[in-house]
């Protein structure tokens, strides 16, 4: 469980990496069409990050320019699967003592 959690960990850094990144993209700061390596670590990123964005941006409503997705993906990491996971150990224990 602790090797589960310890990836978790290092994916909600992956996550607000991307989201910082996306913004200073965005707001003109970094330019990713001169830069290669700024490219394929955005590229990189968004490979790793947008597979769990794109089911959470289906259900929620289209905001605009904010986009709450990161957020509620980073809630649900932070509560919903830990919740999650110690269930399942929970049960596979409770099936060993038998």
């Amino acid at each position: 469980m602790k090797i589960i959690t310890q990836v978790l960990h290092v994916y909600v850094w992956i996550i607000l990496a991307y989201c910082l990144i996306s913004m200073l993209v965005s707001f003109g700061i970094f330019d990713i069409r001169n830069n290669r390596f700024l490219y394929s670590l955005v590229n990189t990123l968004s490979r790793l990050v947008e597979p769990a964005l794109r089911p959470i941006r289906a259900i929620l409503p289209n905001m605009g320019a904010m986009d709450f997705s990161p957020l509620i993906l980073l809630l649900i990491i932070d509560y919903v699967v830990p919740f999650i996971l110690n269930e399942i150990f929970r049960l596979i224990y409770a099936s060993s003592a038998f």
